[in-house]
């Protein structure tokens, strides 16, 4: 009877402690929860997981996505080198892979650097379907010159990287859908693609003596902003739907005497003058490239004088439905944005978005659009929304040119910075101005 009480005990301890342990639940998952979980670890931690169990030996060759990260962790950099070298070998006879992302750290040496195109060739050949380039420090590493050249890619994201012509010529990827740049400098001449929906790019740089030309007959949205080198030359999208561009300080086409009429200040090397000939024959640089978009956000900074230089040969907006201007675009004289009133018939609402202090006027020069001598062709016009903190001197002379054009006091609200709460806004309707 003793013993039979003692295996009793035994067998309550051994309940006990099963029940502690646990069952293995996440081996119970299916294989394509498992296989989601594996793309989402860094490479070398999914190889890591054919030790767990039976059943875990190759779920790693038959992930969809690989994501291959920087040296940090590894004590030498050669065996990540050829582990690296390794996965991507073997991946290339097992499962297809839709996801591959490439995120290198600081750790990354120049020297380890010159694998990184083969690797991206690698990649390729696995006919990926969104390929992510990233780098960390803050120099940008040079692809390799080969044209790109992959059927299935539908998503590509590139940071801090240098791209050349090779690059940018996207006709080898014909399935191409997004394309994302960040903190990139394109040392080019040209960006195509006639396959191109989406292009987003922050904080590039473009060549500073040049103009890249950017040929996207397929594009419906395109994000522009923080860029600096020379202003692009955006050609004919007759597909664009919505379009958000600013334009700073660190633009080339930027003018240090932008109060001025005639410049030859050395830090912007007389820009009245050096336009470029290509601009000349070109006309616009980039408005034109905008004129088929139905919703547009524009922000200039004061000085940036391609942007007023376009204006002279403004093309009609036909489908322009929604439009954001900043107070670097409406400046002093409202001539922009009379001018785009005149040349959006189709024009819905209008939102003027001014900042918190009092902008520089804009440099004016010769050759510069008098949009006064045309007649207002907005006739669609029915909401305009004035962002504000106060309603001060240049809100009034907004609303006279405004109100010289026939636009009624009540379609015109005020938002303005409600104080007493540090955020959101109070609604003020227009039913009055005084103007000196």
């Amino acid at each position: 009877m003793f013993d039979g009480m003692r295996l009793q005990k035994r067998r309550k301890n051994n309940e006990a402690s099963t029940a502690c342990i646990g069952t293995d639940r996440i081996s119970g998952l299916p294989e394509d929860i498992l296989h989601d979980v594996l793309s989402l670890l860094p490479a070398h931690d999914a190889v890591r997981t054919c030790v767990l169990a039976r059943r875990w030996r190759h779920l790693w060759r038959s992930a969809q996505g690989i994501r291959i990260t920087g040296v940090m962790g590894w004590r030498d950099a050669n065996k990540f080198v050829a582990f690296v070298d390794r996965l991507l070998r073997i991946r290339r006879s097992c499962a297809p892979v839709e996801s591959c992302q490439m995120e290198f750290d600081d750790y990354f040496l120049p020297a380890q650097k010159h694998h990184v195109g083969q690797w991206i060739m690698d990649a390729v050949r696995l006919n990926v379907q969104v390929f992510r380039l990233s780098f960390a420090d803050l120099k940008c590493f040079c692809l390799p010159y080969p044209r790109l050249v992959c059927q299935h890619l539908v998503r590509l994201e590139l940071v801090r990287v240098e791209a050349n012509d090779s690059i940018l010529d996207f006709s080898g990827c014909p399935a191409l859908v997004v394309l994302r740049m960040e903190c990139c400098f394109l040392n080019a001449a040209k960006m195509f693609s006639p396959s191109l929906k989406q292009l987003s790019m922050f904080c590039c740089e473009f060549h500073r003596t040049s103009r890249t030309r950017i040929s996207l007959p397929s594009l419906v949205s395109l994000t522009l902003t923080r860029c600096s080198g020379r202003t692009p030359l955006l050609e004919c999208m007759p597909t664009l739907e919505t379009a958000i561009v600013s334009l700073d300080r660190d633009c080339k086409d930027y003018c240090i005497n932008h109060s001025t009429s005639v410049c030859g200040h050395y830090i912007c090397e007389g820009c009245q003058y050096y336009y470029g000939s290509d601009d000349n024959r070109n006309n616009c640089v980039f408005l034109k490239g905008l004129s088929e978009a139905a919703h547009v956000e524009f922000s200039a900074y004061p000085g940036v004088f391609v942007f007023h230089r376009d204006l002279k040969w403004c093309p009609t907006f036909s489908k322009l439905k929604t439009l954001l201007l900043d107070e670097g675009c409406v400046a002093a004289d409202h001539n922009a944005l009379i001018c785009f009133l005149q040349h959006s018939p189709a024009l819905e609402k209008l939102t003027l978005q001014l900042s918190k202090a009092s902008q520089y006027p804009v440099k004016t020069d010769s050759g510069r659009y008098n949009p006064w001598e045309l007649p207002f062709a907005s006739h669609c016009l029915k909401k305009v929304e004035i962002k504000c903190e106060e309603v001060d001197g240049r809100v009034h002379k907004i609303l006279s040119s405004l109100s010289t054009y026939g636009i009624p006091l009540n379609h015109i609200k005020i938002r303005q910075t409600n104080r007493s709460s540090g955020s959101g806004y109070v609604n003020l309707v227009c039913t009055g101005f005084s103007y000196n």
